[in-house]
């Protein structure tokens, strides 16, 4: 879950709701030759699915207590995240082995400083065998897999900067983005033109809820919204 402070409300906005907008922003993407790219259906889906293991997460929020306000994609405790990214590059394997090859290497990109900690190695393994088994069954080159896991990493926080309205600009695989007034600036835009996307969300009171019970009935009984998003080039 992407949680946003916004004055005196929560925005709440799924990890599958965000990974959509990816999976919308590398169906538009111009850059790179994607359009003719002999794999483009399965960046597509795998930028929009890279996040497809928190459904079930996101569904039944948690709270933090530490922090008195609900987990969010950060702060999630080890054991969920775990189960959350072993179902993430599990679901598709079979029936989109090469999309979900890069859904792993997402896994392994973002849990990467986690070499070495015995708490993550049994995870980081399995991660590491999975990631074998499918470059085995696609007969994808390390090249192929690193240059197209490069697109979705772009989609990605591209996504996750708009979504968290981001106030500090960022800068990954040459591409420069910043965020003000609903509006994500890319320099280079990777895009046919600016854009605007809508992004489902839902606004509960920011205050303490104390348990995941009560964070759970604020979210089922919050009405779902619509957050509108702007993609453009740099201002001239």
């Amino acid at each position: 879950m992407i949680i946003v402070a916004d004055g005196s409300e929560l925005l709440c906005i799924t990890q599958p709701d965000h990974a959509h907008l990816s999976g919308e922003l590398m169906a538009l993407w111009r850059a790179g030759g994607v359009p003719e790219h002999p794999r483009r259906d399965d960046l597509v889906f795998a930028a929009r699915e890279h996040d497809n293991g928190w459904r079930e997460a996101d569904a039944a929020p948690r709270w933090d207590a530490a922090r008195d306000r609900p987990h969010d994609f950060v702060t999630i405790p080890r054991e969920d995240r775990i189960a959350i990214w072993e179902r993430g590059t599990a679901r598709f394997a079979g029936a989109r082995p090469y999309a979900s090859l890069l859904i792993t290497r997402h896994a392994l990109t973002l849990h990467r400083d986690r070499r070495g900690d015995a708490a993550w190695d049994d995870f980081l393994g399995s991660m590491d065998e999975l990631e074998r088994a499918l470059f085995e069954e696609t007969g994808a080159s390390p090249e192929e897999v690193a240059a197209d896991y490069r697109l979705i990493d772009l989609a990605d926080i591209v996504s996750l900067a708009a979504c968290n309205r981001w106030s500090e600009p960022f800068e990954r695989h040459g591409v420069r983005g910043s965020f003000a007034d609903g509006t994500m600036r890319l320099d280079p835009l990777p895009l046919a033109g600016a854009t605007t996307f809508t992004v489902p969300c839902r606004r509960i009171p920011h205050r303490s809820y104390g348990g995941d019970v009560a964070l759970g009935v604020a979210l089922a009984t919050a009405r779902w919204q619509e957050l509108r998003l702007r993609i453009a080039g740099a201002e001239g």
